[in-house]
């Protein structure tokens, strides 16, 4: 018990205190968060990942099974939603809903945040490729289930192009790959730019659940959050056992697993006429509980 109040109190209360902050000033003095969104999304996110990745001095080999991790992981997740939709009878904008709030987590300003308390830099370096993997699947994959189909191939392929983090992440592994010497002056720019995406994000995580209004729909919160915060984490340990992660690598996975559900996925439900009003609901009782849920898995699981 003393470990997970360990964890808690270092490694999870800051990032509730900070996100307080936004959430306070959002209530007191209400902030364009779109626009600051925007800022952390085009620029400062994309920053983040090509310093973490270009600084990181990750092997080939690693990079390569954090990505697979990622993909697995988000895979077998929404597998298993689609099987657990089937055995509850849910129609099917019901089962697009309860796999996007499965499959996409929060591993922008919740997980990233967390990994840097509890393993500094280079359990960033590696779980930028977490980060960087998922919102590459969530603009493309995660639009085609929220869409139940219809979005064309080549309308999610345009959508995904159009992600700077995307060429972040292709020009940091060209750079890191081919070892080509970035000018200090640039470098120093953008990794000035990366550090700080992290406490605007996680302020940007208060000022969204300070806007945050919805139904809770039992019927679908309950599978939804269960299988998030419980099943999350024990279906990353098992895909990091499948595919080999050790150290730092595995641990900053599996973390990244016990995330509740992103906040993007509101925005994807909204655009999609998912039950926006549920999709909230769920995203922000599973971020209110996942503290306790993610403190138990890291101490749990030797995190």
């Amino acid at each position: 018990m003393s470990e997970i109040f360990t964890v808690f109190t270092q490694n999870i209360l800051p990032i509730l205190i900070v996100a307080g902050f936004g959430y306070g000033l959002q209530r007191w003095k209400p902030v364009d968060k779109k626009s600051l969104s925007g800022i952390v999304f085009n620029i400062l996110s994309p920053c983040l990942v090509f310093a973490s990745l270009v600084n990181s001095q990750l092997l080939g080999d690693e990079l390569l099974d954090l990505g697979l991790f990622a993909v697995l992981a988000i895979g077998t997740m929404g597998v298993l939603a689609f099987m657990v939709a089937r055995v509850l009878g849910l129609s099917r904008r019901e089962t697009a809903v309860l796999m996007i709030v499965t499959m996409f987590v929060n591993n922008g300003n919740f997980g990233l945040t967390l990994v840097n308390l509890r393993y500094g830099d280079a359990g960033v370096s590696r779980a930028i490729v977490y980060y960087a993997t998922s919102t590459m699947l969530v603009y493309t994959l995660g639009a085609f289930i929220a869409s139940l189909g219809s979005l064309h191939w080549r309308d999610a392929l345009k959508r995904m192009i159009r992600l700077p983090a995307v060429y972040a992440a292709f020009g940091a592994v060209i750079v890191y790959s081919l070892n080509i010497p970035v000018p200090r002056p640039l470098m120093s720019a953008i990794e000035v730019a990366g550090a700080g995406a992290i406490p605007v994000m996680l302020l940007v995580l208060g000022m969204q659940m300070a806007d945050l209004q919805g139904g809770f729909n039992i019927r679908l919160a309950v599978p939804a959050i269960s299988m998030r915060l419980l099943l999350g984490p024990i279906i990353g340990l098992v895909v990091a056992t499948f595919i080999g992660l050790e150290g730092l690598g595995r641990s900053t996975s599996i973390v990244q697993t016990s995330m509740p559900p992103a906040v993007f996925t509101i925005v994807l439900a909204t655009e999609f006429g998912l039950k926006a009003t549920v999709v909230t609901g769920i995203v922000v009782v599973a971020t209110l509980i996942s503290p306790l849920t993610i403190a138990l898995a890291i101490t749990l699981l030797g995190l």
